[in-house]
């Protein structure tokens, strides 16, 4: 996947019910790029049926589908 270059980061990403059709592989690497995409104290929303993996994600869980940059 390419990464994606954007000439300032971003505070809130949208990103709801898309990851459901993805493989795993691809979703982290989703959510890796749009980790590096975000501000810090920004914010990634998904949809109410995804979610991210603690284990792996950087993102800071707040409440369903809404996750936090720290």
């Amino acid at each position: 996947m390419d990464p994606i270059n954007f000439k300032i980061p971003f505070d809130v990403i949208f990103c709801r019910n898309v990851m459901i059709y993805f493989d795993q592989q691809t979703k982290e690497g989703l959510i890796e790029r749009f980790y590096k995409a975000t501000n810090s104290g920004g914010y990634l929303l998904i949809g109410h049926s995804e979610t991210l993996n603690k284990n792996t994600s950087k993102y800071t869980y707040i409440m369903p589908a809404t996750y936090k940059k720290l």
